[in-house]
Order: C-alpha cells, then structure tokens, then sequence
C-alpha cells in the first residue's frame, strides 16, 4: 500500500466525518428561521459538507499523486469498474438536460421550493465518489450503517412524540394523526424510513446468526454495562436535540440569532454518536463530551447575553406546555452522556471477538431499532411508502432464505435445506395471499372491504385506486391531464426534442403551465403550478426526457445486476445479508418513487447503498477500484541517498514546495463556494422569514413596514437571483403605498427613474427614512414595479411575474383613475396568457381588467368602446366557464359584467350560481351585491333564497361534523346573510329564522345577536327583543367586551323606549 502522509490521513478522517455528520445532518436537521424550513435547507447542508469533503479529497489525491502507468486503455479500466460507465452516463444526461433546459439556471441551482436541481444532485453522486475512493475498511461500513440507524431512530422518535401530542412546536398542519417528524411531511418521512429497516434487519440478522455460534460471554457485567454506556450516549444526543427544539418553541427573539444551536447540536450529537462506533477494543475518546460543553457554554453566554437586553421572551408552562422545560432535558443529556461516557472509559477495553450476549444484545437493540422505524411509518399513514415497504420487506425475506438454502446446500445440511425450502415457500404464498387481498380489497365493493375501509391506519391501503377523489384525483391530473390540459403526459408528448431530452431538471413549475389541467385547480390550491408530478419515472421523462429515463434504468439495472452477482459469489454469510440489505433498500425507494416524490434524504441514501454495495465488493477482492496501477514506489534507501552530484529536486521534493500555497488556495475557494452558494442563500431565506413575520403583523404601521423592507433588501442582497424574493419586497412597498394614501399623503407622479439599484443602495437607516421621507404614493409603485420587473427579468417563464406586473397596474389604476395603467395591465396579461393559457384565475383577471377599462370608457361617455372591451372579457369569462365550470369567481364577475351592461335580472342569475358554488366566499360582499341589484326586493328575495339554501345545506353537513368549529362558523354567516338579505328585501318577518338560527350557531357572536334583537323589534316581538339583548348583555359581561357592552345597553334602552 502505497505511503500516506500525515496531511492526506486527516484529509481522509474529515471527508469521513462528513459524511457521516451528511447522514445525521440531512434527515434530522430543520431550520425554523428559514421560509421553506425542511428540503432546501436540507440539500444546502448536504452540499456545504460535500463541498468541503470534495475539496479534501483533491487535496488528498495531490498529497498521494504518484506517476501511474496503464496497463489497458483508460476506457477498458472504466468499463471494468462496476456501475462507473452508468454513473457516468448519468452524470452527462444530467448536463446535457441542463443546458437544453428551458430555465437552464433553475435547472443548474434547483428551484425555490426544492433545490433538487443538477448541482444537487451531483453532490448526491459526488457523495458516493468519495465513499468509495475513501472507505478502506469494513468497520468504516459499519459505522456508517450505524449512523445511519441512530438517526433513523431519533427521526422515528420524534415521530411518535407527535403522535402523543408532546411535540413542542406548534405545527400548522396535522401532525397527530398523521406524523411528519423531522422532515415535514408524513410521506417524506416514511419514504426515508423505509430505507433503513433493511440496514436494521441486516444488523439483526447478522448478529442473531453470530450469536449462535459466538463464544459465551467471559463477562457478561461488563456486556451489558458495555451497552448500557452506548445506550446512555445514545440517550445523551436524542435529549440535547429534544431539549434544543423545545428551546427553539420556548424562547422567541426578535431575530434569528439562535438559528446556529440546532446544526450545532447536531454535529455535537453526531460526534457523540460516532464515538460508540469504534468498538470495544478502543476507549471512548473525550473530545466529543468537550465538544458537547463547548457548545453549552457557548449557548449560555449567548443566552445569558441575550436576556440582559431584553429582546427575548420565554414561555411559561401555560403557553407552551411540551417546551418550557427545555432547561430539564438539557441537564437531561449532560448527565446522560456524562454516565455514559464515564462508564464507557471505565470498562476494559477488549480485543476479543464480541461474545455470544453482546452480539444478542446487538440483535434486540435492532430489532427494537426496526419495530420503532416501522411504527413511525404505520403512524404516518403514507401508502406509497407502505408499497415501498412491502416490496422491500419480501424481497429482503425471499432473499434471505433463499440465500440460507444455498448456505445449507453447500454445507450438505439436508435437513435444514428442506425446512428453509418449505420456509421459503411458505414465505412467497403468503406474500401472494397478501398481494391478492390488497387487490382485493381496493377493488371490491364488499360490505366487509367497505367497512374495512374505514379503520384507521389500514383503511388508506383499500384506497390505492381511488381517482376521483383526494390525492388520488390530484395525481390522475397531473399526470393525465383533462379535456383542456395535457397534464405530464402532455408535456412529454408535447414534441420529439422534449420527448427525447426533457424541460430540464426542475423545469416542471414553469414548463407545466401550458399543459395544466383545469380541474386541477377544484382539489389543490388556485393558481399553483405542480413542480413535480408524484411518480419519479414520469419526472425523468419531463425533465430529462428518454435519456434520462434510460440512463437512470440503465444506473439501477446495473446496480441490481452487481448486487445480485456479489450475493451469490461471496463466501460470507454477513456478506451476503449485507448485499440482501442494500438491494432492499433500493427496492424501497424504487417502488415508492412510483407514487412519490424523491427528497433529499432518500437520494443520499440511494448513493450511500450504491457506493457501500460497491466498495463492499472490492474489499471482498471481486475486483479492483484503481483507474491505473502506480508505478513501484522509489526504494527507501534511494529516497534517503540521493545520486552524488544531483542537483536538481525530485518531483516530489518540487510539489511539496508548492502544496501549501495550493492546498490553501483550494480550501479558500471551497469556503467562498460553500458561503456563495450555500450558506448566503439559508441567511437570505432567514431574513426573507423574518421580512415576512413583521409585514404580516405591521397593518399600516409605516414603521414596521420600513422594517420589513430594509429585511426584504437584506435577502435579496444575499441572494440577488432568486427571483421568488423580489415578490415580498413588491407587495411591501404596495402596501406602504396603500398606507400613505390612505393617511392623505398626495399621490404624487410616477418616477421613471426608479430601479432596483437605488433601492439595494438603502443599506442603513438614514437612507432608508430619507427615501420613505420623500416617496409618494405612485413613487413608491413606479418601485415596486421596478422590483417586479426585475423579478420578471429572472424568470420570465413564471407566470406569477407577469400576473404580478398586471396586478399591480390594475391596482394603480384603482389609486390614479388613469385608463393607461390598465392598458399596460392588459399588455402583462396577454403574456400570462402566453405562459398559462388554462388558468381560470388568471383569466378571470385578465377579464376584470377589461370590464374596468370598458367601465372607464363608460363613465367617460364612450359607450361604444366600453361595450367593445366589455364583450372581450365576456368572452374570456364564458370561456373561463368552459375550462371550470365550478369556479365562483366566474359567475361572479360575469354577474358583474351584466349589471354594467344594465340587465340587473341576468345579473341576478349569475350571483345566483356564484353562491351555489361558493356561498362563503359569495357572503363576504353582500353588501356590494345588494348595492349592485340597486336594492331591488324581488332580485334581493332571489339572493336571499339561494344563501338560504346554501345556509341549510352546510347545516346538514354540520349534523354529521359538530366539531368542526369552522364549518359551525360558516354555517352561522350564512344564515346571517340569509336573514341580512330579507331585511334589505323589507321582508323582516322572512330574516327572523335565518337570524335566530344563526344566533344558536355562534351564541357569542354580538353582531348576529344585534341583528336578530332588531328584527325581533322591527317585527313587534319587544319581548323577544330584550330577551335576546339581555342575554347577550350577559355573555358580553362576562368576557369583558366594554365597547360591544355599551352598544348592546344602547339598545336595550331604545327597545324599552319603542315598546312603551
């Protein structure tokens, strides 16, 4: 073997140690600071190791580079290297798709929402590259398989601590009933489970079946304080990371300055974690535990720094009950890790093989390690992944009896070969019976299956059909399509140049837009755009087209083919459960990507069982993992005693003088990369979240707003080409123009001159005051639409960009009266047009911009030209209703469109069918619609029926969800609206059962109760009337409502006064 120096030894001991931290890091770590908190910060912190891990390892390469010589062409040693020529045609179809890509950038960085662009993904296969030209040993593999587990573990806790309802953070969604754990969504999360109880299955085996024929234990104390210790720094780790999320819940400050102490935490866990990995012929090393107090004093003096300025506010147990303890569970891990690794050190250090108890101990712990795993994955009620598991599950089982009958026939154990047989095919008829009952049941219509439908966990499996409904309408859409939109399949036969190479790697939010399904928009948000289709197959023919299917076939076919070929020809039986292991795990996530979307955590893994399963081989002997032999080294003697009279330097002696400067150069460059293009974008996103938190809660406090502006600068300063970015900054600056109009600030004329530059130039407050000081109205629009157009320069694709410019100068015309802002609103419309010709919203406003140009023209007495744009946006609106009959909206507008043409009765009808569909959305203008009807009782009388009825129908939805506070709430606004209606219509004794049915809804709702206590007095029922406001005098009381208190005594008086 071929000398190392001391350099290339620790460049190998880092590159290690980021990987594992890779492992623990990815699926563990999420970023409450941060706007997208899970993927992207998952796949920049991947990156960012991987970035420096590749760095080392040219450093390594130069440090050891020696002469080498080919004994074959460099491509016949390639093809000799398994699965390296399908890697690399992988890595060139990921290229050539990047740069025939219609966002090629996007497709180089990943998009937003994601990050799994082309950069990306080759850190995923660098990972591999250097797992595989580093790993010298098989304790280097098992280490790594038990990182793996332990954050698979802590991961899978967490989930649980979920479904208990002891999770410290207020999540928005629901995590109880189905769980998300530390990586934010309930399919991700079983997706990346599902990978590991293989590797688990594999330790338990393999220890089990060592157990066996295992020496007894010399001391069994020492065995089980052994793994009582790792147990206890096992404990110590899952605590700080616990303690550290509950600080996060608990402590709230006005910045991000903590964001450091959860990644810290972390790695300090991660270290904790690999200390037990080196086995008991070595004693536990301190400096995890000093790098574990380090981190605490370091948090300390920054808390206790942070609490003497006041900016920080902790919880008490009342408002956060599951985190205000945080403290507890810190001192939890230090004296769990403190016992620990004090009892780890104090025990023997032993060189002989594990005896027969600890290697039954090792098959417990994971065994125990697989139950929780696939607890977590039950509790997620994920179904593509529980596909993903079965098929991994037989296929590990198959497989590994049938490689235990072949141990037996090799042995000549006849015996035991037919019981594995029987086993064996026991195994294989009752995974039939199983797949038969799934078809079964999903397919049907049994009052048992129906019932059986309806319990919990395993319900969801007799679903997996179901296309007309819930998830799986909305991946029949994507990937179908309907009568107007192509859907992704519309995309890949859009053309031959895309069918053969793709949009380009995270291309689909862009490219979708002219192929999306209208009905989409009925089951998921209006106006979102897919940026995946759900089934990973189909994503490699939209991206990468043919080619990108074939080559990603072409990696996995090579990798099953190796697997299976290394499991027959090794002699090892761990050897052989190992290889079992890896191509369960990739049959796992295979067989998911079908229904699912890849993350992160589940293409690092996919590499890792790649790299393993290959480099296993070659430290089997199967073959060799060296491009080229080296030439002999030059003889020791020789290196020491040089040739008399030479003078001039070795090589060597020469690249030794240079390496400093190189290797530091190299290293300073792989920081600036890491900084540019990974950590700047995570501070850029913290600071766009923190932009967000204060415009949210600023209303029309200018002061705020200039808070939140000089953040949303802060972000795009860190991140000038995300365009996703320039979006907040537009909406700020729209608001504090809204806000200066309101306060009577003159609107002032627009700035040709306003730019994007001006704007990055306000880098303190000064300039900022300066420039809120001398902004008017419309300056500060002619800004925001500077900011938008920039956003459009980035992305012109985006259809969001082009609808914004549109808003914005409709919205401009709302302040100025001037018609010219709509023509340009128009102008940005006929290009969203271009981009997403099946977007019913964006239609619908592209048709109320004209309805206000043709009501511009109308006041101004042009009826002619108004009537010519008012029949522009009738025809965009009924063609609206042809692509989405079900959307509100259009009735609605086409309901307006009437009124101005002067036909109040065909108005009528459509606000008629706008309620039909929409009746809460519909509620919320009800004033404006009686305005529109010119109060006319009999229209009023058609608009109070139709909310009548809409109100009964969600009352007969409320009979089957009294729960549901909000459908309850509904419910009573539409019988208010009702009841508001009749009164309008002079029909009072017709308002009176809305009224009171929408007071028995919501009791404590003082506007309902007014209502309804002044249509008692309109209709002569004084009795009634003060019955009704002295009880809600009562429940005003009580709660201490005095504004609403002294209305309802206002009125109690003017009753009293009335009825006398």
């Amino acid at each position: 073997m071929p000398h190392e120096s001391t350099l290339s030894r620790w460049c190998a001991r880092i590159i290690e140690a980021c990987w594992l931290l890779a492992l623990t890091l990815v699926p563990i770590y999420f970023n409450l600071f941060s706007a997208r908190h899970f993927e992207p910060d998952k796949a920049m912190a991947l990156r960012a190791l991987v970035v420096i891990a590749a760095t080392l390892g040219l450093i390594r390469g130069l440090e050891n580079l020696r002469p080498i010589t080919f004994d074959v062409g460099l491509w016949q040693r390639l093809r000799a290297i398994p699965l390296a020529v399908p890697t690399l045609v992988y890595t060139l179809v990921f290229l050539i798709t990047t740069a025939t890509s219609v966002v090629p950038a996007t497709s180089f960085w990943g998009s937003y929402q994601r990050l799994q662009g082309t950069y990306t993904n080759l850190t995923y296969i660098l990972l591999g590259l250097l797992m595989v030209v580093t790993i010298r040993s098989r304790a280097q593999i098992e280490r790594i398989i038990t990182i793996s587990l332990i954050a698979g573990v802590t991961t899978a806790a967490y989930g649980v601590i979920q479904h208990l309802q002891l999770d410290p953070l207020p999540w928005k969604g629901d995590v109880i009933t189905r769980v998300a754990s530390t990586l934010g969504n309930s399919i991700f999360v079983a997706a990346y489970l599902i990978m590991l109880v293989p590797l688990a299955l594999y330790r338990m085996v393999v220890a089990w079946s060592g157990a066996r024929s295992a020496a007894p234990s010399p001391q069994p104390r020492n065995d089980w304080l052994r793994a009582l210790a790792q147990g206890l720094i096992i404990l110590s780790g899952m605590l700080l990371l616990l303690a550290v999320i509950k600080f996060g819940a608990a402590v709230r400050t006005v910045d991000f300055r903590y964001w450091w102490f959860f990644p810290a935490a972390v790695m300090s866990a991660s270290a904790l974690w690999w200390s037990i990995t080196l086995g008991s012929e070595r004693r536990l090393p301190l400096w995890p535990a000093f790098a574990m107090l380090a981190l605490l004093m370091l948090f300390s003096s920054q808390f206790a720094l942070t609490a003497t300025t006041g900016i920080q506010v902790a919880s008490n147990a009342d408002d956060a009950p599951h985190a205000y303890d945080w403290a507890a569970w810190l001192l939890g891990s230090v004296v769990s890790g403190g016992v620990g690794l004090g009892l780890g050190r104090w025990l023997p250090v032993r060189s002989d093989p594990p005896s027969r108890l600890s290697l039954g101990i090792t098959a417990v712990v994971s065994g125990g390690a697989a139950l929780l795993m696939i607890t977590t994955l039950v509790l997620s009620q994920s179904r593509g992944p529980f596909l993903g598991f079965g098929a991994s599950m037989f296929l590990f089982c198959s497989l590994l009896l049938w490689a235990a009958l072949r141990h037996a026939r090799n042995q000549q154990q006849v015996r035991r070969a037919a019981r594995l047989r029987t086993l064996l095919f026991a195994w294989v008829g009752a995974a039939l019976l199983a797949a038969t009952f799934l078809i079964s049941f999903n397919l049907s219509d049994a009052p048992f299956f129906n019932q059986l439908r309806s319990v919990p966990y395993l319900g969801r499996m007799g679903q997996l059909l179901e296309i007309e409904s819930g998830t799986g309408l909305v991946r029949r859409l994507i990937w179908l399509g309907d009568a107007h939109g192509g859907g992704a399949v519309g995309m890949v036969r859009a053309d031959p140049w895309h069918a053969l190479v793709g949009w380009g790697p995270e291309s689909m939010f862009v490219a979708f837009n002219p192929f999306f399904p209208p009905s989409l928009a009925n089951v998921e948000a209006r106006g979102a755009s897919p940026d995946r289709s759900h089934m990973a197959y189909l994503d490699e023919l939209v991206t990468k087209g043919m080619i990108g299917l074939v080559s990603y076939l072409f990696l996995i076919i090579s990798f099953i083919a190796l697997a299976l070929r290394l499991m027959q020809r090794s002699p090892s039986w761990p050897q052989q459960v190992f290889f079992i292991a890896m191509l369960s795990m990739v049959a796992a996530h295979l067989v998911e990507g079908g229904f699912g979307i890849p993350i992160v955590a589940t293409l690092m893994l996919l590499w890792v069982a790649l790299a393993l399963t290959l480099v296993s081989g070659a430290l089997e002997g199967h073959y060799s993992l060296q491009l080229a032999a080296p030439v002999a080294d030059e003889p020791e003697a020789k290196r020491r005693n040089p040739t008399k009279g030479r003078s001039r330097p070795s090589v060597r002696a020469q690249r030794a003088k240079q390496s400093p400067a190189l290797y530091a150069g190299l290293l300073l460059v792989a920081l600036w990369f890491t900084w540019s293009s990974n950590l700047a974008p995570v501070y850029a996103d913290m600071r766009y979240q923190a932009a967000q938190g204060v415009s949210e809660q600023a209303g029309s406090d200018i002061n705020r707003l200039v808070v939140a502006m000089d953040d949303y600068l802060a972000t795009i300063r860190s991140s000038p080409n995300e365009d996703f970015y320039y979006l907040g900054l537009a909406r700020n600056l729209m608001t504090m123009a809204g806000v200066m109009y309101a306060r009577g600030v003159p609107l002032g004329t627009a700035d040709p001159q306003a730019n994007m530059a001006d704007l990055l130039h306000l880098d303190n407050d000064d300039a900022l005051v300066g420039f809120i000081q001398r902004s008017t109205s419309l300056g500060m629009l002619s800004y925001a639409e500077a900011v938008l157009q920039r956003a459009y320069q980035l992305n012109p694709l985006n259809k969001d960009h082009a609808a914004n410019l549109g808003r914005l100068n409709s919205y401009w015309y709302n302040l100025s009266n001037d018609p010219q802002r709509l023509q340009q609103a128009l102008e940005w419309y006929d290009q969203v047009a271009r981009l997403a010709p099946n977007d019913v919203t964006l239609i619908n406003e592209r048709a109320g911009a004209m309805i206000d140009l043709g009501r511009a023209y109308q006041e101004s007495g042009e009826a002619s030209q108004a009537e010519l744009w008012y029949t522009q946006a009738d025809e965009l609106l009924i063609h609206s209703s042809e692509l989405d009959p079900r959307y509100a909206d259009t009735a609605m507008r086409q309901g307006d469109l009437a009124q101005l043409r002067g036909d109040r009765a065909a108005a009528t009808s459509f606000y008629e069918r706008g309620i039909e569909l929409a009746p809460v959305m519909a509620s919320q203008n009800v004033d404006r619609l009686a305005e529109r009807l010119d109060h006319d009782p009999a229209l009023l009388t058609r608009l109070h029926t139709a909310f009548l009825a809409a109100a009964e129908r969600y009352a007969a939805r409320l009979e089957r969800n009294v729960d549901d506070a909000t459908l309850r709430s509904q419910t009573a606004r539409l019988y208010a609206v009702a009841g508001l209606l009749a009164a309008y219509a002079g029909a009072s004794e017709a308002a009176l059962a809305p009224y009171q049915q929408a007071v028995s809804l919501q009791p404590t709702s003082a506007e309902y109760s007014q209502n309804y206590t002044l249509i008692l007095s309109d209709t002569q029922h004084y009795q009634e009337a003060l019955a009704e406001a002295n009880r809600m005098l009562i429940v005003l009381q009580g709660s201490g409502r005095s504004n609403e208190i002294a209305n309802v005594e206002q009125l109690i008086k003017a009753i009293n006064n009335v009825a006398r």
